[in-house]
Order: structure tokens, then sequence, then C-alpha cells
């Protein structure tokens, strides 16, 4: 990286709050600025080889709770909000997650990328090249990828291609038995097909609580039971 660019993204990271959450609408240097501060803590503090790994963008930054929801496994969530498929090919994969030798990687990622008009197939071949490098660094790793957040407001005009999006990861998953797709966009949406108002923070695109514990309910029942075995085998 170019000295001038360096400069700039630490004194980025000097200003910028280790909670800050990013969308889809924040600055590109922003967002490389909180990635440099997600991964100077996991490098300063690293998980031990055989952990869970979660990266994306805010969705997965903003999951809290995660450690508690996921017990008793060992999980490490290094979420950097206003990331794209493309960041997380290029740069998580390879530096919040690969080193650190993880057993799986639970991802989310995808939402800002459709917001701010890339196509499905675009994610998707983005989301290939992040799970070959995975597969050929790690092949005994196994891969959870969540379905999209069904956000209110203007994101919820692209459904289509969110819902498209959705289809074209869950196909993707299944050729491979060490990646699995976990559905947590179709219990977010209310039988009027419209995400549910009581789980978003109102005028926001974010979940509240009750959308975590949404997708504890989804995710708990596919991840524990099959990373349990592998918690202290390593």
């Amino acid at each position: 990286m170019p000295l001038r660019l360096l400069c700039a993204f630490l004194l980025s990271l000097s200003a910028l709050a280790a909670d800050e959450v990013l969308t889809d609408k924040s600055s590109s240097s922003k967002v490389l600025a909180l990635y440099q501060k997600v991964l100077a803590g996991a490098q300063k503090a690293p998980p031990a080889p055989g952990a869970i790994i979660c990266i994306g963008s805010s969705h997965m930054q903003n999951w809290k709770s995660v450690q508690e929801d996921l017990a008793p496994l060992t999980v490490h969530n290094y979420g950097v909000g206003g990331s794209r498929m493309t960041q997380a090919a290029d740069l998580f994969i390879d530096n919040l997650a690969i080193p650190f030798k993880p057993r799986a990687v639970i991802l989310y990622e995808g939402s800002n990328d459709i917001n701010a008009g890339t196509t499905p197939e675009e994610v998707l071949a983005n989301f290939r090249k992040l799970h070959g490098k995975l597969h050929a660094a790690l092949p005994q790793a196994r891969l959870y990828v969540l379905g999209l957040v069904p956000s209110p407001g203007k994101r919820f005009e692209k459904i289509a291609d969110l819902k498209q999006t959705n289809d074209l990861l869950a196909k993707e998953c299944a050729t491979q038995p060490w990646m699995k797709f976990i559905d947590v966009t179709s219990p977010l949406l209310g039988a009027d097909g419209k995400p549910k108002e009581e789980l978003f923070k109102p005028g926001d695109i974010h979940m509240l609580p009750a959308g975590y514990a949404v997708w504890k309910s989804v995710i708990v029942p596919v991840v524990v039971p099959a990373e349990k075995p592998f918690e202290h085998a390593q």
C-alpha cells in the first residue's frame, strides 16, 4: 500500500470508534480503517487454532451476543460494517480467517453489494473466489453462509435481487459438503412478505436484539450440533 494511503488509513483509525457501525454508504476509507482496527485487535489477541471465525458486514458486526448464542462453541466475531463480498474475498478471508486456522467460518455478506447495485451474479462470483481461497488453504474447514437480511425502507425495493442472491448462494453451497447455507431471511419476513417491524430499529436497516433472537433460533440448530463434537478436538 502506498505510504500516502497508509497514513490516511492510520489517521482514520485514530478517529474511528471501535463499535462504530458502517453501512454501504460509508466511504471506502472508513470501511478499510475499521477493517484495519479489527485486524489489529485480532492480531494482538489471536484466537486459538480450531475456533470459529465470524466475518461479514454490519449485521455480523452487530451480533454482539454471538458468543452467548452459540455457546459452548468458541466463537470470534470480526465483522466489519460497510463491507461487501469483494472485501470479504480479498481481505477478510485472507487476513481475518485463514491465518488463525479456524475449523469453521460463519459468513454474512452481500446486502451492501445488492443495495449498491451489484448484481446477484457478481456477488456469487466473489463468493466463489472467497470459498475457493478458504478451501485451498484450509481444506478441512467448514463454511456457514447466512442469508441476506431483508431490511426495511429503501433497501426492501431490491428484495427480488436479494432473494435471487440467496438462491445463488444456496445452490453454490449445495455443491460442496463442507458448505452450508442457512436461511435467516424468511423468518425476518411477516405473512405479508415484508420485514417484521418489531425486529428492526425504527428508521434503520439494522436489527434489534429481537432480530438476533430470530437469527439464533435458526442458526443454533444448524451450527451447534455440527460443531460441538469438534470443540475440544483441536
